[in-house]
């Protein structure tokens, strides 16, 4: 019985480590819309899960601009759809910062969220 049990906390812990592993492979990816779906995430605290979101979306933004330098060089006519993503992620990656500030005092659901956000933190 003592054995099972150990087993048991065991693949558990093993489990949660490869899913906050994965986790941080979406982070590193800058994949913030699917963070929602690890259970790792989800077992975070609000703080937690915002900085997770602004880990993520400022990953995404750097491999957009990379991007967008390249779009410039080569095509600047067809770069305007990208340089409006990164502004729009940008406000995000802002309304996060000041989420934080917002969360600490207490006072987050006094702000609305942003529709992309929705249900992320």
């Amino acid at each position: 019985m003592e054995e099972e049990l150990k087993t048991e906390k065991e693949e558990r812990r093993r489990e949660n480590a490869e899913s906050v592993s994965r986790l941080e492979e979406e982070i590193k990816a800058g994949e913030w819309k699917n963070l929602k779906r690890f259970e790792a995430y989800r077992q975070r605290s609000r703080q937690g899960r915002i900085i997770a979101t602004h880990k993520a979306l400022s990953n995404r933004i750097k491999q957009l601009e990379y991007l967008f330098y390249q779009m410039v060089a080569n095509n600047p006519k067809k770069s305007l759809k990208l340089l409006t993503e990164i502004k729009r992620l940008r406000f995000l990656l802002d309304y996060l910062l000041n989420a934080l500030i917002w969360e600490e005092r207490g006072e987050i659901e006094e702000h609305d969220v942003p529709e992309e956000l929705e249900g992320s933190f």
